[in-house]
């Protein structure tokens, strides 16, 4: 069984990746322009070289993985996340450029600070190449335990038990309000927490490491938390919800708001209460902080922070 693991290809457990998804090896055989006997050799040359049967073949059905089969196939998945990581590194060096990151952003890190990161490690003695996925925190820290990202940039407060994260803290954010710029809430002198819960919201989702510290601020003093009529995490959508009448708070870094108060139509304004938001932190896996990209990353955002204003 060695000696036949061991002619496994990449292209290999990429047909295991894809008849997973697909489940029919007709469809696949079409797509391939192949035809079906020939597909189900591979696939038994394939199963024969891990020693097992990968798929269940009930012709009444399609294709299910047996239980050891699933178990394959997890880490089939991680395999060509690693792969992926390299040809995306091996590419960037054929190309006269560094190293390759996949990196992972929150929506509410600001476009100035994103921009100068960026700028600077594309550029210079670092010249990477960078593939970037927002989204937030919770999903993109699932994203970096499969392997498909190299480092997050998120809230550090979700997951802190986990060993297998390392995560650093870089910086917090005070929190403002966003309403509409035509509203009557953007002439108040100051709002009132207690008033808050009778507005309309658009909030972050109600798991998320902001929206449970938000609620935790009203409860600690006695106050009924604001629900959501939207939960989202993008910053643009925000924007479109306040400015559009569909809600009438939103709850947003002053960073961000204050970016978005240039597109026009919402202003920000403050909390009648103290807010800071969860610390924003590089996020990386603990067994892969060896890895170049991640330690030029840790790096230059450092700098960067050390340099701006808005951060200090």
């Amino acid at each position: 069984m060695d000696s036949l693991f061991s002619k496994l290809r990449i292209k290999d457990l990429e047909l295991l990746r894809e008849i997973a998804a697909v489940r029919s090896l007709t469809a696949i055989a079409d797509k391939r322009e192949l035809t079906q006997p020939a597909l189900s050799r591979a696939l038994r040359d394939i199963e024969t070289a891990l020693g097992t049967q990968v798929f269940s073949r009930d012709r009444m059905a399609r294709l299910e993985p047996t239980p050891l089969g699933s178990l394959i196939l997890a880490r089939v998945d991680l395999l060509l996340a690693e792969a992926e990581g390299l040809r995306g590194e091996l590419l960037a060096f054929e190309e006269g450029r560094g190293t390759h990151l996949r990196l992972g952003v929150i929506p509410f890190v600001s476009n100035e600070l994103m921009r100068a990161i960026l700028k600077e490690l594309t550029a210079g003695q670092y010249a990477m190449s960078i593939s970037t996925y927002e989204a937030s925190t919770d999903q993109l820290v699932s994203a970096l335990r499969r392997q498909e990202l190299d480092a997050v940039l998120g809230r550090i407060s979700v997951d802190t038990a986990a060993n297998e994260l390392l995560q650093e803290k870089l910086f917090t954010q005070s929190a403002s309000v966003l309403v509409n710029a035509r509203s009557p809430l953007a002439k108040e002198k100051a709002l009132k927490l207690e008033t808050l819960h009778r507005h309309e919201w658009v909030l972050p989702p109600q798991a998320s490491p902001t929206r449970l510290a938000f609620a935790q601020l009203f409860v600690s003093r006695g106050a009924t938390p604001p629900s959501a009529r939207v939960e989202t995490t993008s910053a643009r959508l925000i924007h479109t919800v306040i400015s559009g009448n569909v809600a009438a708070l939103g709850l947003l870094p002053l960073d961000i708001a204050t970016e978005l108060e240039k597109w026009g139509g919402v202003k920000a304004i403050g909390l009648p209460a103290p807010f800071k938001m969860p610390p924003v932190g590089l996020i990386t896996l603990a067994k892969r902080r060896r890895l170049p990209a991640a330690g030029i990353l840790r790096d230059v955002v450092r700098g960067v922070l050390a340099r701006s204003v808005t951060y200090r």
